[in-house]
């Protein structure tokens, strides 16, 4: 079996494991701002989980180099397709994460859109909901990847 580095990368920073960061110092100090809810707050454990890949500190708006403003962040479930007994078949999960990145001279606006479909097991409520947290962790990886290049693209530009 071959296994793609960017594969094992993943699956490591999904679980949380992170390369080890010698120096704190090169670290990009972060200010978060959101409405306090429990998705951004699950949002918020995944960044931290991820602050030395990301090569991120999270600092206070003071000491901040940058802010991000989490302005739109949200999870919706759909049920479609139908079964012979028509009970829901397939669900789908859109994520959409909508954020500022700001300093004090320049702010940039960005969209982050993905979605999933998944079977839906009508025999098992709680089959569904490990599955929706399972998707859930998945796009929180792709949004902490996108925002990371999105920061990297920001930060050179100023």
């Amino acid at each position: 079996m071959k296994l793609y580095p960017s594969l094992l990368l993943f699956i490591l920073f999904s679980c949380g494991y992170s390369p080890v960061n010698e120096s704190e110092e090169d670290a990009l100090k972060i200010y978060f701002s959101f409405k306090n809810n429990p998705l951004n707050q699950s949002l918020l454990v995944e960044i931290r989980k991820n602050t030395s890949f990301l090569n991120l500190e999270i600092s206070s708006l003071d000491e901040a180099d940058l802010e991000i403003e989490i302005v739109n962040h949200r999870i919706g479930k759909f049920l479609n397709a139908t079964d012979k007994n028509f009970f829901p078949a397939v669900g789908k999960l859109d994520y959409q994460f909508d954020f500022y990145l700001k300093t004090n001279s320049k702010s940039e606006f960005i969209e982050f859109f993905a979605n999933e479909d998944f079977a839906y097991d009508t025999d098992s409520i709680l089959s569904n909901e490990q599955k929706i947290e399972e998707i859930k962790i998945n796009f929180f990886q792709q949004a902490l990847n996108e925002l990371a290049f999105r920061i990297s693209n920001f930060s050179s530009s100023l």
